[in-house]
């Protein structure tokens, strides 16, 4: 009896562990895809893990919470732009990745209202959900989806979308909504000067429009030549229209592009002869689509029909399936990367797929090589799962040459002979020599890159030359260039070394964050390095500073600790940071204070704010003489609360010592 009980009880902190993994991977990879636009994984492969988490929840109720990403919708709000409400919410749709799990679908609408609906079917494009909200016939402001309820205010950027029209004829409150997206040749056009300037490629036109519409520098965005698509409305009267398909009408009166080739379907013989069509179509489109939409037409019956926590119940996205290829597997080449991280990669007999030549896939890591068995010569499975990078599925073993030899991850870094290591907690292998040819040129580019001290014209072919020719090896050699040997290179006229001198002499006014991420720490990105940097304010208290202090601030965890205390005990990286002080590179967190109305003040921002973004009030906050913690505690003065301010509005009326105040009020204390 004991025993039985002891058994439910682990299954039960079993189940309850995988619940915690799920969420917590969802979590990681929503922050990947619409914040960082940098997904890891295919679209499918994150509708699974929902999916299983759906289906857990379901048989273990007592697990359920409100905050799960099975009920919330993922959110793209970063923090750095300021936050509208939207008018009515925003959801996100439920995929289906089969006809007969749309047939199911759809049977549950006839089956509840007695007849198989009516639908509109349209192209998904794999774009940008955005939300135009126009009054008096004006353009007032754009926003992103957010988090459904708001989003980040990106009107400056759409305004230089031709197809986003400044003014409409409609006169009243309208959210016109739909998809920002990149027409496959511009980002074919933006790749190759991406390339040229030896900047990194962007995976996918999805990535490219997320990442362009959210920049900050206008002219960039103007230059990319975004294109606008709408599908449909939030605040709206509808006794203007009565359905989808008149609703795309009126959306093209109002001069916004729509989708042409939309279909009123009425039977599963028409939606399945629609979808299987644009399944093979897709490839001849000037932009990418990634499934059908299906929504019922009629307006009423949508109303009737309602929407999940998350969904309507009223439409689909039908997802194409991964095209699926065989190719035969000529070679793997292992690649260093810039913190030495060793990755084998796929050299592939070309394949069409897609709509592209496959010549080139992800085999990730030494795990996915032995677990595939890859031997050269094999004929092996390729998809391009979501548009993303092409990888193998698997091996045609009974297809494999007598004399096939089996592909082993090496002992040594293929680039420098330095034996690799494994890490403790993972299944990478890095190279731990800092001076590895490989490293040294990606590490340079990482730190001129724009995300760390934006050395405008100095990229990896760039790079590359000058370290063949001796010029550089490391990065203090970049602020001690002789520029007449530069100027001496092919290629290199007077006014470009004289644009690159100027950009170098810039960088050395850089944040102290971005310098700090451009040193390329491993497990030390963007978001770290700012805590870091306003943590210890200068490079000599960080250099100094032990793991048990480190682990103490919040989200520096013992990994993370030991890879900044290991990087600053090294001996090299100690004369790059004195070489950086004597060039005058900027080491120092310097904060802007105007004022001392806030001194010795500590705050906590919860919610969202409709005046500030979160860096600008934690900027305007500090230049005051205050200071922002992240949890709420007895150290804590002001907790000043937004919309929707979350669980630490609770916990701060707990507490009790706390002083709750909204926008209004903080204005009221600068005064």
């Amino acid at each position: 009896m004991q025993d039985d009980i002891f058994g439910i009880l682990e299954e039960e902190s079993r189940i309850a562990e995988k619940i915690r993994h799920l969420r917590a991977e969802i979590k990681r990879h929503n922050r990947l895809y619409y914040q960082q636009t940098e997904p890891e994984i295919s679209d499918y492969d994150y509708d699974q893990m929902v999916k299983e988490l759906e289906k857990l929840e379901a048989a273990y109720p007592q697990y359920k919470e409100s905050a799960s990403p099975t009920v919330k919708v993922s959110s793209d709000i970063t923090g750095e732009r300021k936050v509208i409400e939207h008018k009515q919410r925003m959801y996100s749709l439920d995929n289906a990745y089969s006809l007969e799990e749309v047939q199911s679908f759809l049977g549950k609408i006839a089956l509840d209202t007695g007849s198989f609906p009516q639908v509109v079917l349209e192209h998904k494009l794999d774009g940008f959900s955005i939300n135009l909200y126009y009054k008096g016939g004006r353009l007032q402001y754009a926003t992103t989806r957010g988090d459904g309820y708001a989003g980040e205010d990106v009107t400056a950027n759409v305004r230089t979308i031709s197809d986003i029209p400044a003014e409409i004829k409609y006169q009243g409150e309208i959210e016109v909504r739909g998809e920002i997206y990149f027409p496959l040749a511009e980002f074919a056009r933006l790749n190759a000067e991406r390339e040229e300037a030896g900047e990194n490629l962007f995976a996918n036109p999805r990535n490219a429009a997320a990442g362009t519409i959210k920049l900050k520098d206008i002219d960039i965005v103007a230059k990319r030549k975004l294109k606008g698509y709408m599908y449909s409305v939030g605040l709206f009267d509808v006794s203007e229209v009565k359905s989808q398909s008149e609703l795309l009408v009126f959306l093209a009166e109002q001069g916004f592009c729509v989708n042409t080739s939309s279909k009123v379907a009425e039977s599963m013989a028409e939606i399945s002869s629609y979808c299987e069509f644009w399944d093979t179509a897709r490839y001849d489109l000037p932009f990418e689509i990634d499934g059908i939409v299906l929504k019922v037409n009629d307006f009423g019956l949508q109303q009737e029909l309602g929407n999940t926590a998350k969904s309507p119940k009223w439409a689909i996205a039908y997802k194409f399936k991964a095209e699926e290829k065989e190719t035969i597997l000529e070679a793997v080449d292992f690649q260093v990367g810039r913190t030495g991280a060793v990755t084998p990669r796929a050299v592939l007999k070309a394949v069409h797929l897609a709509g592209t030549t496959v010549t080139h896939a992800t085999l990730h890591n030494a795990d996915e090589l032995e677990r595939l068995d890859i031997h050269l010569g094999d004929t092996v499975k390729v998809i391009k799962s979501g548009e993303i990078i092409p990888k193998i599925t698997g091996v045609d073993i009974n297809k494999r040459p007598e004399d096939a030899k089996k592909v082993v991850f090496p002992a040594k870094c293929p680039v420098c002979g330095t034996e690799l290591h494994r890490a403790a907690d993972g299944s990478i292998y890095y190279c731990n020599n800092i001076d590895c040819p490989a490293q040294v040129h990606r590490r340079l580019t990482h730190f001129a890159s724009r995300a760390a001290v934006d050395i405008d014209g100095l990229g990896e072919t760039l790079i590359q030359q000058f370290i063949d020719q001796g010029l550089i090896s490391r990065i203090e050699d970049i602020y001690e260039l002789d520029y007449d040997k530069v100027l001496a290179l092919e290629r290199q006229a007077a006014k470009s070394v004289a644009n690159l001198r100027r950009s170098i002499e810039q960088s050395k006014q850089q944040k102290f964050s971005k310098v700090l991420f451009g040193f390329g720490i491993r497990y030390v990105g963007d978001k770290i390095a700012k805590i870091l940097a306003e943590h210890f304010e200068d490079i000599d208290r960080l250099r100094e500073a032990k793991l048990e202090e480190l682990v103490e601030i919040e989200e520096i965890g013992e990994k993370i600790g030991q890879s900044v205390v290991d990087f600053f005990a090294n001996s090299t990286n100690q004369e790059m940071i004195a070489a950086l002080k004597k060039a005058g590179v900027n080491l120092k967190s310097v904060k802007a204070v105007s004022g001392d109305r806030l001194a010795g003040k500590t705050f906590l921002v919860t919610g969202s704010l409709t005046g500030y973004t979160r860096e600008e009030i934690k900027e305007k906050i500090e230049s005051e003489g205050g200071k922002v913690i992240s949890a709420v505690s007895k150290n804590l003065d002001y907790l000043l609360a937004g919309e929707k301010p979350g669980s630490k509005l609770g916990k701060a009326e707990k507490l009790g010592s706390v002083q709750i105040i909204d926008e209004k009020e903080f204005e009221e204390m600068l005064k």
